[in-house]
């Protein structure tokens, strides 16, 4: 049921995905380029022509506004009760949740970039602020996802 919704995303963390995958953002990270290297300004704004941290911050937000509801529908439709329903929901959302932080990545890291080379900004503050709490809530959703869900008791009749 959440193979419609891992098409959905993957439609924008194809990229991401492949670059996470490959190794080039752990090396980006792991070699000290993300603060050494001088920051792109075509990154800077959100055009959305254009590859900028306001558009993966928008492509991040539109695909975690739609995919999570709807897989948080398909979690409480799902028999979870039972320990192979539970791995195969838990499965199917670590990668949902693996997608929609890798679209995430690529502005965190620019903007980390960004603040490195020009200082903090108010703008700039708000973007890790954001970000920090959108991993938080992805990573609060992964939690729920693998969690036993309480037996639903039958209320006895008085």
């Amino acid at each position: 049921m959440l193979l419609p919704v891992h098409a959905w995303v993957w439609l924008a963390a194809e990229n991401p995905v492949l670059s996470v995958l490959n190794g080039a953002v752990p090396t980006f990270i792991l070699s000290g380029r993300m603060c050494t290297e001088r920051f792109s300004i075509i990154h800077a704004g959100s055009a959305l022509d254009q590859p900028t941290i306001g558009k993966w911050l928008f492509w991040f937000t539109v695909m975690a506004a739609t995919a999570l509801p709807c897989t948080a529908g398909v979690g409480w439709l799902a028999n979870r009760t039972s320990k192979a329903g539970r791995i195969a929901f838990s499965v199917n959302t670590f990668v949902l949740g693996f997608m929609l932080l890798s679209i995430l990545s690529w502005p965190v890291l620019w903007l980390i970039q960004y603040i490195c080379s020009m200082g903090f900004t108010p703008r700039r503050i708000q973007g890790l602020l954001y970000s920090i709490s959108a991993a938080a809530g992805i990573i609060l959703f992964l939690i729920w996802a693998t969690r036993k869900p309480q037996s639903r008791q039958p209320r006895s009749q008085p």
